[in-house]
């Protein structure tokens, strides 16, 4: 079951998001040439570092926008649970879950203890001189 698209507002995001696409991509683009360059020196380190922290922002811009369709597709699936008595997303139904069971405390009974024997024969060895 896919979602309706207002076009306005599709028009819209299509624009800025073009823009500001474009914007990044030529500041990565920009950077390339600093490899090559000798005007500069960098170590391994240096380059992993750059390009984890812009995978990272990358990773976390894409997830933002990804949390739409998630949250857009927990409230199509829809299940009832006895805990509630109503019709809940399968994601809750599943996180009351998860709490209910976390929160039981175990019952702890004490065991009676057995008393054991042991007997235990000594020998004493005597070593003469």
């Amino acid at each position: 079951m896919g979602r309706e698209v207002n076009e306005e507002k599709r028009q819209k995001f299509i624009e800025y998001a073009g823009k500001r696409v474009n914007n990044v991509l030529h500041d990565i683009q920009i950077l390339e040439p600093m490899a090559r360059s000798n005007s500069y020196d960098f170590t391994r380190k240096d380059v992993e570092d750059m390009f984890l922290a812009m995978q990272e922002t990358l990773n976390d811009a894409k997830e933002e926008f990804n949390k739409k369709f998630e949250e857009k597709a927990r409230a199509e699936k829809k299940v009832f649970s006895f805990s509630t008595n109503a019709i809940e997303t399968a994601e809750t139904a599943y996180e009351t879950e998860n709490v209910v069971s976390e929160n039981i405390t175990p019952v702890v009974t004490e065991t009676e203890e057995i008393p054991t024997e042991i007997d235990i024969a000594t020998e004493t060895n005597t070593v003469e001189l």
